[in-house]
């Protein structure tokens, strides 16, 4: 359903030459696609030049201190934006570097060597033309401009007490399939599974048990499925929560949550098994069981540039991702959704309702 149109622009231009001085630059990306992700590598004479970059900041500003880029390419998905430092100083004018996008679609997450960036081009991958712009080194002052050690000092990760009572969500990222029609997306929302409720209506999550063989961890029904069920989150203005989304797709989606940052706490490896039917219109069955299939050929590992202040989230096939939320700004209506356009259209948003303290006695 998602549209990948075969030629990237960067401001407006298609494949632009930026003229610079052999000097430190600050570059500030962000991916404005209705559903192509990023894998930028940079590229000098054919070899692989990440080394150069810095990242220092992220969606919602500078992270604590600074960092490398991922050694396989600085991924954004489409609402994720990066704070860079970029660093010519060392090349002499006429250098030429290229910046590579080493990502196919959709993406789901599948690393591509960066030494292997020239290759990129595929067009069973829907990336037919993988560069996106060049750098030429000209003449002009030659300046390095190191990152401080320490940058935002506004902000820290959560404490294990700050969380302890705090609540938790969970949402399924499901994908229905639907004959003669455009696949339906959704995010279904999870309560705790009573007793009662059918196994076959049930998101099950497992961990391997050495004496027992699968130990369950919870047990889920749907409580919401579409926009326009009822709102079934309300967060406390001023208190953090823990909110787990479940990838029960093969694609990778970038959640966003309106209002305020977040911050992640981890990403857990997963098995995913979905029966036939399992997905109806209003019910969603599936068996997710800990642990990284052998055939996985993701990390699932938080990257030092994801430890910031986020408001963009990749979750990728075969995974769990939790976060940390603390809405703090304003109560009132407002929404969280996949930021691939084609996605959230198709009906992957759904509302959240921000409450203040005071009135929380008062809801049921």
């Amino acid at each position: 359903m998602e549209a990948f149109a075969p030629f990237t622009t960067v401001n407006g231009k298609v494949w632009p030459l930026l003229e610079v001085h052999p000097s430190t630059y600050r570059l500030r990306p962000i991916n404005g696609s209705n559903a192509r992700t990023f894998r930028l590598v940079l590229m000098r004479a054919g070899h692989p030049d990440l080394d150069r970059i810095t990242q220092i900041g992220t969606d919602h500003g500078l992270l604590r201190a600074p960092v490398s880029v991922p050694s396989r390419g600085l991924v954004l998905s489409p609402a994720e934006r990066a704070d860079l430092l970029v660093d010519f100083s060392d090349l002499e004018p006429g250098s030429e570097l290229t910046l590579v996008n080493t990502a196919t679609a959709p993406f789901d997450g599948a690393p591509f060597p960066p030494e292997r960036a020239a290759e990129a081009a595929s067009p069973e991958g829907l990336l037919p033309y993988p560069d996106v712009m060049r750098f030429r080194v000209v003449p002009g002052s030659r300046s390095r401009r190191p990152a401080p050690r320490r940058l935002a000092r506004d902000f820290s990760p959560p404490s294990a007490g700050e969380l302890a009572g705090a609540v938790r969500r969970a949402v399924a990222l499901v994908e229905q399939e639907l004959e003669g029609q455009t696949n339906m997306l959704t995010m279904r929302e999870l309560a705790p599974a009573g007793d009662k409720d059918p196994p076959e209506r049930l998101v099950t999550i497992v961990a391997p048990d050495s004496d027992s063989g699968d130990r369950t961890i919870a047990r889920y029904r749907t409580v919401a499925c579409h926009f326009e069920d009822t709102v079934g989150f309300f967060p406390t203005l001023g208190q953090f929560e823990v909110w787990q989304f479940i990838n029960l797709t093969g694609d990778t989606h970038p959640m966003h949550i309106h209002l305020n940052p977040f911050q992640v706490l981890a990403r857990h490896p997963v098995f995913v098994s979905v029966p036939d039917g399992g997905i109806t219109d209003t019910d969603t069955a599936a068996t997710v069981r800990h642990g990284r299939a052998p055939d996985d050929p993701l990390t699932h590992a938080v990257d030092d540039n994801e430890r910031g202040l986020k408001d963009t989230l990749r979750v990728n096939p075969n995974e769990i991702v939790e976060l940390a939320v603390r809405f703090e700004t304003h109560s009132g209506r407002y929404m969280y959704h996949c930021h691939i356009l084609e996605h959230e259209d198709r009906d992957m948003m759904r509302p959240i309702v921000i409450m203040p303290a005071e009135l929380m006695p008062f809801m049921s």
